[in-house]
């Protein structure tokens, strides 16, 4: 397993970044279907909720398919930097997402 982890050093975090895209896309689906939430991006806030959670599946199918690429065994650590900045942030939001379902559920 450790030797897999040096060869392939940017694929857990980019396998994370997918999961955490498609749960975010799921959890804003939900929050704006029931209207509870507002999208909060310029760029989507337009669009509908099935729209929205099109594009953040597609984002992620594009995630996963670089696992099938050279990038995966990337050594620089700047990508490295990036993606887990990607990963904090994104949890980030997902906690915020879940505070909110979770506030609207005891209210």
């Amino acid at each position: 397993m450790a030797i897999l982890e040096r060869s392939t050093p940017l694929k857990i975090p980019v396998w994370t970044l997918g999961i955490l895209n498609v749960l975010d896309g799921m959890l804003t689906f939900f929050g704006l279907s029931l209207g509870y939430i507002t999208e909060g991006n310029p760029l989507l806030s337009s669009l509908s909720p099935f729209a929205i959670l099109t594009i953040k599946l597609f984002l992620s199918l594009c995630l996963f398919s670089l696992l099938l690429t050279p990038f995966i065994a990337i050594r620089a650590r700047h990508w490295r930097y990036l993606l887990l900045s990607a990963n904090i942030l994104y949890f980030m939001i997902l906690i915020l997402h879940a505070s909110w379902l979770i506030l609207v559920a005891i209210a």
